[in-house]
């Protein structure tokens, strides 16, 4: 799994109801880099994790409560037995979410939870914030996996356009998406690698980008 990025907090514009939510290839996608599969989930996420980085503890399918409030991490996880606990990780990140992490660990979400918060709550927020980072209208008029391939990158990396780390989000943005050209999509996804050029985490970042790429190409 990648290290999150922290997302803006964005008022997204409401989705036509004609455009399906994330296509099924991207879905699979998203929960594969976030949890490999149910038996990984089962063997090594039960509990929170920090991954590492600017990332808060992450529970569920790469639930980050560090880039949460309090409110909506009660509402997301009504049902989870420890939910006031979980909610007092909100906006704790980086080395503070490292060092409290010990607090949490006791903590169980069992898979079935987690995958239903993720296709109720997680995964409509992200298509929304994505929708509404990349633009509504181009975005819409894309093939629905380039959708759901800038689905998957907000779920990793965040909606924030600012600085050098997000030329390429920008690029896609300003450049790729009102030209509609999905192959642009890509190469600016793969070229996201230099990003994590010599960290821990190059590997799977770019490997992720790398399929992101992908899926978004197959729409063409």
């Amino acid at each position: 799994m990648g290290v999150r990025e922290v997302v803006q907090s964005v008022v997204p514009s409401p989705a036509p109801a004609n455009v399906p939510l994330v296509s099924p290839a991207a879905v699979a996608l998203i929960v594969r880099w976030e949890v490999s599969s149910v038996a990984h989930y089962t063997r090594a996420l039960l509990h929170p994790t920090w991954p590492g980085g600017a990332s808060g503890i992450t529970w569920g399918i790469g639930y980050d409560g560090g880039m949460q409030t309090p409110r909506d991490i009660r509402a997301d996880w009504s049902a989870h037995a420890d939910v006031a606990r979980l909610a007092d990780t909100a906006g704790v990140v980086g080395d503070r979410a490292r060092a409290s992490l010990a607090r949490y660990r006791d903590i169980i979400t069992p898979y079935p939870l987690a995958y239903t918060v993720f296709a109720d709550a997680s995964l409509p927020a992200y298509r929304a914030a994505a929708r509404d980072a990349f633009r509504a209208a181009p975005f819409d008029a894309l093939p629905s996996p380039a959708r759901g391939a800038l689905v998957s990158l907000v779920y990793n990396r965040g909606t924030s356009m600012v600085g050098q780390r997000n030329a390429e989000k920008r690029a896609i943005r300003d450049q790729c998406l009102p030209a509609a050209d999905v192959h642009c999509i890509a190469a600016q996804l793969r070229a996201m690698c230099r990003i994590w050029a010599d960290t821990p985490n190059a590997q799977g970042l770019c490997d992720r980008r790398k399929d992101e790429a992908q899926l978004a190409e197959s729409g063409a």
